[in-house]
């Protein structure tokens, strides 16, 4: 598995910017984790914020991970081994966390190296603009993690 991990401090905009990312790659079905540890298939148009999901793009399965493990209390080995359980093949995964993890047993960024290999690190700030969307920090964040993406998995 590759991935993508997107690094940044509690409002830097983690969340908004996979929430960017996935909406352009334009999933054709989105499931999000449920506290019974299912995936439950919801709206694909749906915001992708503080939680875990899989979409599907033309065939190939992401997992998405937009709450950082530390804020939704869950270590990415066991989200992994959720789907692993599901019997579903991730090909490639899109994760959060926090810039520095405080909570005991939580490490990401080595717990990730065990299941496959990082293409990018990227370490965000909170673009500061009030029209954050339509600055170029943005847009460049953006398209670059999606041009990524699709590369990748040959989208």
């Amino acid at each position: 598995m590759k991935y993508i991990l997107i690094t940044g401090t509690k409002d830097a905009g983690k969340s908004t910017t996979i929430d960017a990312v996935c909406k352009r790659l334009n999933p054709s079905v989105v499931q999000r984790l449920t506290a019974d540890r299912t995936f439950e298939k919801v709206d694909p148009t749906i915001d992708f914020l503080n939680g875990t999901y899989i979409i599907e793009i033309k065939g190939k399965i992401i997992l998405v991970v937009a709450g950082a493990p530390t804020e939704q209390n869950i270590q990415i080995t066991i989200l992994i081994k959720i789907c692993i359980e599901l019997k579903i093949k991730i090909d490639f995964a899109l994760v959060s966390k926090r810039t520095f993890e405080r909570i005991e047993n939580f490490d990401t960024v080595n717990e990730l190296k065990n299941f496959g290999e990082c293409l990018l690190e990227e370490r965000i700030n909170r673009v500061s603009e009030d029209n954050f969307e339509e600055s170029e920090e943005w847009k460049s964040r953006i398209e670059k993690i999606c041009k990524l993406v699709k590369t990748t998995l040959q989208l």
